[in-house]
């Protein structure tokens, strides 16, 4: 699929003063209706787009649910605006209010993950608005600890950030890309990456986005906590060679949050999902109850 005919196929969501773009695999074959539901959750600095390539298998037994975060993508960019972990989640919930979808698994990535688990916080206070049946985490920072920001991510974080935004550009981009994945990834998925991040100058807005890392560190307790007192199912799928949250991170997962399924993925890095669809999609078979399998 094209970028052009997944920006075609979106829908809005419309959430405060902004709009949300939303793909629904049920608005594309209204039999997923009957399907249970995957909530899936990009990371930074890209969009929903990264899960294009294994859509399709996924969509055969699931209904698909993905949105661009309020910075990202195809959704409102707002310069004057102090993004955070909590309005991400705010606006997942809105979602799931607006398609009256009530159950659902998710899978996460990269800040998706930290959303994700704000979102599992919630669930098991009994303060989310739909009930999480399953939470897959892909590479990212779980544990502010065991994360390591590419230099890149600490200047955006420092008070050069502002200027480093605004002198972003594609090979740079590509650079760091390449830095922390495989050789499986396509050209093409670099290309589209930076054609949705720089769509109403998304790319200034990276050391706004970027607060994300510093917020983990503020609420470590809370999101390491609510993986650690989890009332649904974990499982983790890694990238191991990912240099940022590769398979240090499974082992402090496994350390603090045992009895948990992990799959690590030798030779693949941060985006396993894209550099290798295959093989992520024979993991999440692996930890993903599936109606007749994928």
């Amino acid at each position: 699929m094209t970028l052009s005919t997944w920006r075609q196929r979106g829908q809005t969501l419309h959430w405060r003063d902004f709009s949300i773009f939303y793909r629904d695999s049920a608005a594309d074959a209204p039999s997923a209706l009957r399907k249970p539901v995957l909530l899936l959750i990009h990371g930074f600095p890209t969009s929903s787009l990264d899960f294009e390539p294994v859509w399709p298998r996924l969509a055969e037994q699931f209904r698909l649910v993905a949105f661009d975060m309020l910075g990202y993508g195809c959704s409102d960019k707002p310069a004057r605006w102090q993004y955070s972990i909590a309005q991400q989640a705010d606006i997942a919930e809105a979602l799931m209010v607006h398609l009256d979808i009530g159950r659902v698994r998710l899978i996460t990535h990269d800040v998706g993950d930290t959303v994700g688990q704000e979102l599992l916080a919630r669930f098991n206070a009994g303060q989310l608005g739909f009930h999480m049946e399953q939470l897959v985490l892909l590479n990212g920072g779980l544990f502010p600890e065991t994360h390591r920001a590419l230099p890149i991510q600490r200047l955006l974080l420092s008070p050069v950030g502002p200027l480093l935004s605004r002198f972003t550009n594609y090979r740079k981009f590509r650079e760091s890309l390449r830095n922390v994945c495989s050789e499986g990834l396509q050209e093409k998925d670099i290309e589209d990456a930076w054609a949705q991040m720089t769509l109403n100058d998304g790319h200034r807005r990276f050391h706004q986005l970027i607060r994300y890392i510093q917020e983990r560190r503020d609420n470590r307790s809370r999101w390491v906590g609510a993986l650690q007192q989890a009332r649904c199912p974990l499982a983790v799928i890694d990238g191991v060679e990912d240099p940022i949250s590769g398979g240090h991170m499974v082992d402090r997962f496994e350390e603090l949050v045992p009895g948990h399924p992990t799959v690590r993925l030798a030779g693949l890095g941060h985006y396993p999902h894209l550099e290798n669809p295959q093989r992520f999609i024979e993991a999440l078979a692996s930890v993903l109850p599936q109606p007749n399998g994928l």
